[in-house]
């Protein structure tokens, strides 16, 4: 018979035979090179970047500082507001004013800068409160629309409690000591107190504060005077001086006051009184002309 020929015991069977895909070697893999180096490692891209980046910001600050972007978004305000009155129904046709004594009603209007027939939706009611409280005069301002044809103006005026002679220059004050421009004397400037020295604006509150102590000298008060920026003369209107002294003012001008109920020194031959000393009185009789040496 044909066939394989026996083994014998010594006869090693023989391996297995290997499969192709048994042939093919595990391959690791191979690290992978870095080519070049990143951009923000290679300085003449960063710099061109940067040059890029700078151009632009610059560009951009000097449209700014030029003013044509400024223009350019106030043209597409106006544009806007002059749409939306277009197709509005609701027209401007009276405006009314609340609080107003002094200021001229042709200045509100300007400010406001409106007229009869224009649109009440395209008032910028921010900015003509702006255009409001930079008239002299007027601390505070608001302006609402009152549907369908009001525009509703709320006016806090200044108001001056008196009048800083500084040389040749008249310059109206308010109790905090701000002075007030105006083109002209406000109703009744005759009667405000007048203040002389310099500094004396900015200590206008202390001497109010003053005379609420003693409303009878305040009541006689005409003028005073800030002396070497730390005290006050006081002239009534009868031209008596009192001379205040630097600390303890209050109390001075309560004694005078009790001293006054007693043997009128403010109404009688004496022009000056001086209380610039704690523990003494000094009195100067009156001349033709003003005040003369001591009594």
């Amino acid at each position: 018979m044909s066939g394989a020929a026996p083994r014998t015991e010594n006869e090693r069977p023989a391996p297995p035979r290997r499969r192709d895909y048994d042939r093919r070697k595990k391959r690791s893999r191979a690290p992978i090179k870095k080519i070049g180096k990143p951009f923000w490692r290679q300085p003449l891209l960063l710099g061109g970047l940067v040059l890029l980046l700078g151009t632009g910001g610059a560009g951009g600050w000097w449209a700014w500082h030029e003013g044509w972007l400024v223009e350019a978004r106030n043209r597409l305000d106006q544009v806007g507001h002059a749409i939306v009155g277009a197709v509005t129904p609701f027209k401007l046709v009276d405006v009314t004013v609340e609080g107003r004594e002094y200021v001229e009603r042709s200045a509100i209007l300007e400010a406001l800068n409106v007229k009869a027939g224009d649109s009440l939706l395209g008032i910028d009611l921010q900015a003509s409160r702006q255009r409001l409280e930079a008239i002299d005069w007027v601390a505070s301002a608001t302006v609402e629309r009152r549907l369908p044809d009001t525009l509703y103006v709320t006016m806090v005026e200044r108001r001056a409690v008196a009048i800083w002679q500084n040389g040749d220059e008249y310059t109206l004050i308010d109790r905090d000591g701000r002075t007030v421009r105006a083109s002209r004397m406000p109703p009744g400037a005759d009667k405000l107190l007048l203040l002389g020295g310099p500094g004396a604006p900015e200590h206008v509150g202390e001497l109010l504060l003053l005379l609420a102590y003693e409303p009878e000298v305040a009541r006689q008060l005409r003028a005073a005077v800030w002396v070497g920026q730390r005290r006050w003369n006081l002239v009534l209107n009868n031209g008596v001086e009192i001379w205040l002294p630097e600390e303890d003012a209050i109390a001075a001008l309560q004694q005078l006051a009790k001293l006054d109920q007693r043997h009128r020194l403010l109404s009688r031959e004496f022009g000056v009184v001086d209380l610039r000393l704690p523990d003494k009185l000094y009195l100067r009789k009156r001349t033709g002309d003003g005040p003369s040496g001591p009594a």
